[in-house]
């Protein structure tokens, strides 16, 4: 009986290694040699259609529009700025002199600039610009966060390469933005960060001004999905051209190799996924003197895993229990650190000169994570809720709002 134990247990060891190596050699043949890549050509803007900035300079005003980072919850500030947008009976567009975004907020803040006539009419002519990208986000994200099982498994659900097709994505942006549109086109200033991955710095995307000479593209489309292209989620994205292409005057790579010219963006998320300091201070660089209003919309707090637990439980936690909590941590201290200094220049400031709003809401039952396709429907009940608890805040928004109008 012993003996043929022993043989069962041998014979099931020699399967699970012969499996495992199968595993290991298929995953790492996959991984290694089959990873999607998405690469653009690099085209350079002419001056002469930069498009300036001079109207902003005779206002008095300059009100900013920030979204943050979260995938699939940019619902949540959709939501919200469709109930701003309703109680100020204007379209958000016209509201605010500046629009940026990071990851899924840079989406939003392109999307909400699209030249009304140059939106597609999947969903009907004349759609308002929230309703447009509010029915994307429902249609497609399930396609583009959701991932055949092979590729789950080889990937270690994206331990090994990116957890998504990054073409998937590469398609829905030119699918909703056109091939056509340009990021000039759009009807406002709009700051897109991205991480510029050869230097590992913060750079932005502009559509307005001397700036936009140092893009790697006019494509809306393209830019955007060098900006919503998450680490570890998808590929970065890849700009390419020849030397004798190459301006010298191009100022992101001016010690480029010689064989060819190379740019390599992905979303920003990673670094500052609430860019507010870094946006107002741009804007009191390019328009000083003035007075300054940024509201600043986010897409959700996670909850923390061990503000649910017993001490019982909390104290047998080790490295492994607490890296969900670290990460959560991280992000919540950036948007911290962020508001922080909001607040330091503020009170530095003339008073009246700096002001601004956040909003926020805690994700916590049911929690509905970045790439949680399947949950989309939560996040109206999120943005009602955030809605709900800052009722006063947004009543006093909406009329901050009007009277700088």
């Amino acid at each position: 009986m012993l003996k043929l134990a022993g043989q069962i247990t041998k014979r099931l060891f020699f399967t699970l290694t012969t499996l495992s190596g199968a595993y290991a050699l298929t995953a790492y043949i996959y991984n290694k040699c089959f990873p999607q890549s998405v690469t653009f050509n690099r085209e350079f803007i002419s001056k002469r259609f930069v498009r300036n900035l001079d109207h902003l300079q005779d206002k008095d005003t300059i009100k900013v529009l920030i979204i943050t980072g979260g995938g699939v919850r940019g619902l949540i500030p959709l939501y919200v700025l469709q109930y701003i947008e309703k109680n100020l009976g204007k379209p958000i567009n016209e509201v605010f002199d500046v629009f940026a975004g990071v990851s899924t907020g840079a989406v939003i803040a392109t999307g909400i600039n699209i030249p009304g006539k140059a939106i597609p009419d999947y969903y009907g002519k004349n759609i308002s610009h929230l309703d447009y990208l509010i029915n994307i986000y429902k249609d497609e994200t399930t396609y583009i966060f959701k991932s055949p099982w092979y590729h789950k498994l080889l990937t270690g659900a994206g331990l090994f390469s990116p957890a998504y097709f990054g073409r998937r994505l590469h398609e829905i942006m030119e699918k909703y933005y056109t091939k056509d549109l340009k990021f000039n086109d759009l009807d406002n200033y709009v700051i897109i960060p991205t991480l510029n991955i050869d230097s590992g710095e913060i750079f932005l995307f502009k559509n307005r001004g001397d700036a936009a000479l140092d893009l790697p593209t006019n494509s809306l489309y393209q830019l955007v999905t060098a900006a919503a292209s998450a680490e570890t989620a998808f590929p970065p994205v890849s700009f390419e051209s020849m030397k004798s292409n190459f301006q010298s005057s191009f100022k992101i790579y001016p010690t480029a190799k010689e064989k060819g010219i190379c740019c390599v963006f992905a979303d920003a998320a990673i670094a500052i996924n609430n860019p507010s300091s870094l946006i107002l201070r741009d804007i009191i660089h390019e328009f000083p003197e003035k007075k300054y209003y940024i509201l600043v919309l986010c897409s959700g707090y996670p909850k923390l895993l061990s503000s649910s637990m017993k001490y019982h439980s909390l104290r047998k936690w080790g490295r492994i229990h607490w890296a969900h909590d670290a990460l959560t941590n991280i992000q919540r201290s950036m948007d911290k650190n962020q508001l922080y200094t909001l607040e330091i220049a503020k009170i530095l400031s003339q008073k009246g000169r700096i002001e601004y709003d956040f909003l926020n809401v805690d994700i916590d039952h049911p929690f509905v994570g970045i790439f949680d396709y399947d949950l989309l429907h939560h996040l109206k009940y999120y943005s009602e809720k955030l809605i709900k608890e800052n009722k006063c805040s947004l009543r006093n928004i909406i009329r901050h709002l009007n009277r700088m109008d």
